[in-house]
């Protein structure tokens, strides 16, 4: 008699939940599949040999993904993001404004309708008051404030810092060669590539570096 027994791989579901699905950029339900060898007997299942892995997988789109995806919070990033840049953009367009002395209230509607169009949001008589007095009190310049908080920003991010102060830079219709001096010592403070800030500044209508 011949005995044919071997080993196979057998899913079973281990758990379930709701998560961000990357294929369907939305939240859906979610099965967490484990798989394990099992000892076969003639092709029967007999008994299992231990764990393999698990993965997870969509319950819509039936795509599958490593565990990690489950830790992704595309809201809470967002809302990071957010927070980040709104501070950056806000301290870098003051200090801006305040570079050549003290600022006035036709300079602050400039920068709080620059700020509102390229942030799609309003700056508070609150948060204005707080940001001018934290922009006089903070002797660094732009660019060594810039280096401290690059590295929390994404690409997206420093480009919208750049192109904060290239509006700050143009609010009275005309940018000098001081200011884009300035505006182009803030493109290592953000380590933006040459090319990328280039691009920036030739959408702007300024002189390349």
């Amino acid at each position: 008699m011949i005995l044919i027994w071997g080993t196979k791989g057998r899913t079973s579901a281990a758990g379930e939940g709701e998560f961000y699905c990357p294929d369907c950029s939305t939240r859906h339900n979610y099965t967490l599949q484990e798989v394990k060898r099992w000892f076969t007997f003639f092709f029967i299942p007999i008994f299992p040999m231990g764990k393999l892995g698990e993965y997870v997988e969509c319950n819509t789109c039936k795509a599958t993904y490593n565990e990690r995806v489950l830790q992704m919070d595309p809201d809470r990033a967002r809302a990071e993001f957010e927070a980040a840049f709104s501070v950056a953009a806000k301290r870098v367009m003051f200090k801006m404004a305040l570079a050549d002395g003290d600022i006035d209230e036709a300079e602050i509607t400039q920068i709080t309708q620059a700020f509102s169009n390229i942030a799609k949001r309003e700056i508070s008589e609150g948060d204005i008051a707080a940001e001018l007095e934290t922009a006089r009190a903070d002797t660094s310049s732009i660019a060594d404030y810039l280096r401290a908080v690059a590295p929390g920003l994404n690409d997206t991010g420093k480009e919208l810092v750049m192109r904060s102060a290239i509006a700050v830079a143009k609010a009275d219709g005309h940018v000098d060669d001081s200011e884009v001096a300035e505006l182009h010592a803030l493109v290592p403070a953000l380590d933006l590539p040459r090319p990328y800030a280039n691009g920036i500044f030739a959408e702007e209508g300024l002189r390349p570096i």
